[in-house]
């Protein structure tokens, strides 16, 4: 989880927060643990049991909320957990018979999330992810890029539901930058008093990003040690007779659409681009 109740009864960022102080759940208000690695910090319940309940809890305080949301809107029919046999999946709200919107708060592989998307493709039922729970970051991540969708008025975008704040969020123009494939992208947020207006939304997207090689990236460059990146700088070496670095010291980077599983770096350097597993995306 993102934040927690610190012994104020204050919700903290999970960024913010101080390892030695105590903080608690905001739903079920048992005690929390910060864990911190070198990809994130957040919190954690100190038993599976307990993270499940919160979790189950999350997920259904958000289908509520997404269920009263959208029966405001004039629809044929509005259903929730409704079983697919031909499929064998039940989604979290079934709108109109033909489009599904999933409240994924639990952590999912892409395994799975892309089982569950081509089951709908082969009903013809179209599907939308909202998330939540596990997914409530500061930041996008990682994480976060097997669920991108497309559309002309968003460009590349996704939707999170924080269920306990009733804030809905949209990603939007998403998007790759620099050497390393930094996220950045543009937040609109939509508190419940105003979810109609998600539907009418048209932003100006801002300008196409564009930044240059500086002495920071080369550096970092020069101290990728892994084995697949000194083997692909050796090979580059061996082929061009220059090295990686020298190459790209005056490499300008352009915002490229957030699809790539290798690093601009790379490619920029004559590396074949490799796609991430982005089931919602129609390739």
């Amino acid at each position: 989880m993102y934040a927690a109740l610190n012994e104020s009864g204050l919700l903290v960022d999970a960024l913010k927060a101080k390892k030695e102080d105590s903080y608690y759940c905001c739903y079920c208000k048992q005690k929390v643990k910060l864990i911190t690695t070198q990809s994130r910090i957040y919190f954690r319940h100190k038993n599976k049991c307990n993270n499940e309940i919160n979790e189950r809890l999350i997920h259904r305080k958000g289908k509520k909320i997404l269920m009263n949301e959208l029966s405001k809107l004039n629809l044929q029919s509005l259903k929730s957990e409704v079983y697919l046999s031909k499929i064998k999946q039940r989604p979290d709200i079934l709108v109109n018979g033909n489009f599904a919107v999933e409240y994924q708060c639990a952590q999912i592989n892409v395994d799975i999330l892309t089982k569950r998307v081509n089951g709908y493709r082969t009903v013809g039922i179209k599907n939308i992810w909202i998330l939540g729970g596990h997914y409530l970051k500061a930041k996008l991540g990682r994480e976060h890029l097997k669920f991108i969708t497309y559309n002309k008025i968003w460009r590349f975008y996704l939707l999170t539901l924080d269920s306990r704040q009733g804030v809905m969020k949209l990603f939007y123009n998403i998007e790759f930058i620099g050497p390393f494939n930094k996220l950045i992208y543009q937040v609109k947020v939509f508190p419940r008093t105003k979810f109609y207006k998600l539907f009418i939304f048209r932003p100006e997207m801002t300008q196409k990003s564009r930044i240059y090689s500086n002495k920071h990236w080369l550096k970092k460059i020069r101290k990728k040690n892994d084995l697949v990146s000194q083997k692909f700088k050796l090979d580059f070496y061996n082929a061009h007779r220059i090295t990686v670095e020298e190459y790209l010291k005056k490499g300008r980077f352009e915002a490229e659409y957030p699809i790539f599983a290798n690093p601009a770096w790379q490619r920029h350097c004559g590396q074949i681009s490799r796609r991430l597993r982005q089931p919602l995306l129609k390739k």
